[in-house]
């Protein structure tokens, strides 16, 4: 490589790793003070950079937020790939994806549900359409798709039954048990929202009923 593609990559690659430090840094912020409250001095400081350099990255807060949103999205859409792609039919896929979004107990996933509901509820209250939301949007799109090549996979291999509307049933199931498992982990350890049937029984519960459905 020559030394001035070198030093070009050495750039870009210092990009890449000093935007991702910014994010994570975001993430904490968000977390302990919230979209509305943090500031980008304090993720500055959590980030030990100077402002300047993250209004350099992010020259609002609002690009942040979605970043932030964008890059939890990303590594489920990662999980979600490494599953669907790998081996196995559509049935037992399916299962290992439900198995892959049990997951309470794991501070950091209880962490991205926070962020992902508090997202949710930023975009539903804002008057218009946050600057950047389609990084978002084509984020979550990739496990739509990714869920629509599952299901196809099960029309092929027959694991599952063809009897109804493949795609749409795994993507509400996907959806269903995705968005039950976010708010388990944002609630758990919190007893005012505890019910009487064990958080890992209403999983394995809601898990084999939607399993029971799709068998042929």
């Amino acid at each position: 490589m020559e030394p001035r593609q070198r030093l070009q990559q050495e750039r870009s690659d210092l990009k890449t790793r000093r935007r991702a430090a910014i994010i994570e840094a975001a993430k904490i912020a968000f977390l302990n003070k919230g979209f509305e409250q943090a500031t980008m001095q304090d993720i500055a400081d959590e980030a030990i950079l100077g402002v300047a350099t993250i209004f350099r990255y992010f020259p609002r807060k609002e690009q942040l937020i979605v970043a932030v949103a964008s890059d939890i999205v990303q590594s489920e859409v990662l999980v979600f790939s490494d599953i669907i792609r790998g081996e196995g039919t559509c049935y037992d896929k399916l299962g290992r994806l439900f198995d892959s979004l049990i997951f309470f107990q794991q501070v950091e996933s209880q962490r991205s549900s926070k962020l992902i509901e508090a997202f949710e509820c930023y975009v539903a209250m804002s008057k218009s359409p946050l600057e950047d939301i389609e990084m978002y949007h084509s984020n979550y799109q990739q496990i739509i798709m990714l869920c629509a090549e599952l299901a196809e996979l099960g029309q092929k291999d027959g694991s599952v039954r063809n009897d109804a509307n493949v795609v749409e049933t795994i993507n509400t199931m996907i959806n269903v048990f995705g968005n039950f498992s976010k708010k388990t982990a944002m609630l758990h350890g919190i007893e005012a929202f505890q019910t009487k049937v064990d958080e890992a029984e209403q999983f394995n519960i809601l898990k084999n009923i939607f399993l029971d459905h799709l068998k042929p």
